[in-house]
């Protein structure tokens, strides 16, 4: 007997009777996925005992032991739990839950809340905060600020006014924008609306698993993070988001502690079936983060080459 069948029997046997899963099925109890599934007599559904749906009326509620005799008694699969899928395969459904709620937060407007993105995904608050920062290396707060500063980094240089860019960006006021531009943007609003004029820029380059990456940097933060496939077409298009920028290279010293950074992010490297466009943005916010905290000032060092 396989572990995951051993699990299932003893699952089965502590959740044996109607009494037992419909206590199951009001905890939410994780241990009892495997063991039976439960159908809701007015949806015409059937649900994994953990399903984060709103419960229904335990006289409209059957149990069935898996999903095939819910499917031969005329229910279908519930839409957010998927108790269709194999059972035992968690890591999927953990990895279309974190796709899922990093299309809601790459979305126009306010960012969800934690408690949105978890219903979203039909887990608790706690199990998905948990599930979210093992996929992702980054908490889901991390990754919605990631979204939104890309989308003011795009705002900024097409609106006609930094307001107008900040509001755009799903940020409610200019007062909490301010509040984190530096980190966002390594250098003022209106000097990033004009291509860094007046800014010192250094840059550092360094070979990761999801290729090649430039970590761009002004004496107050973090201002681009670029992946490509070579280092001369990631400093071309540095040289061309911030062509009024003093803009030189870091020196090789600078290099070596950006690698230095990227092995504490040997987590984030691992696909986990995560698409490539979200891995990249948690990793850049969580690098954006790292070296901000560090206080790294790039521009007091003597100028040297990639």
């Amino acid at each position: 007997m396989s572990p995951v069948e051993e699990k299932a029997l003893i699952a089965a046997r502590e959740f044996g009777d109607d009494e037992a899963r419909w206590h199951a099925v009001l905890r939410r109890d994780r241990r009892a996925d495997g063991a039976f599934c439960y159908s809701v007599l007015t949806t015409g559904t059937y649900s994994r005992p953990s399903c984060g749906s709103r419960h229904a009326r335990r006289a409209n509620t059957i149990f069935f032991p898996d999903p095939a005799a819910a499917e031969r008694a005329g229910f279908r699969p519930c839409r957010r739990c998927r108790p269709d899928r194999a059972w035992h395969d968690a890591h999927d459904i953990h990895v279309e839950a974190v796709l899922r709620s990093c299309r809601l937060m790459e979305a126009p407007g306010p960012a969800p809340s934690l408690g949105e993105l978890a219903a979203a995904t039909g887990f608790s608050r706690f199990h998905f905060h948990r599930v979210f920062t093992s996929l992702t290396g980054v908490t889901p707060k991390a990754y919605a600020v990631a979204c939104r500063a890309d989308r003011l980094r795009q705002a900024i240089p097409r609106t006609r006014t930094i307001t107008e860019a900040i509001y755009e960006a799903g940020f409610n006021s200019s007062g909490n924008f301010y509040a984190l531009a530096q980190h966002l943007l390594g250098m003022t609003p209106t000097a990033f609306k004009n291509s860094g004029r007046g800014v010192r820029i250094r840059y550092a380059c360094a070979e990761y698993e999801l290729g090649r990456l430039l970590i761009a940097a002004t004496p107050t933060g973090i201002c681009s993070v670029l992946f490509g496939t070579d280092t001369e077409t990631l400093v071309r298009r540095l040289r061309a988001r911030f062509a009024e920028s003093g803009l030189s290279a870091a020196e090789p010293g600078l290099d070596r502690r950006l690698a230095v950074t990227l092995r504490g992010a040997a987590p984030l490297a691992g696909s986990h079936g995560i698409p490539w466009d979200i891995r990249r943005r948690a990793l850049g916010e969580w690098l954006r983060s790292a070296l901000n905290e560090s206080n790294v000032s790039w521009a007091q060092t003597p100028t040297a080459q990639c």
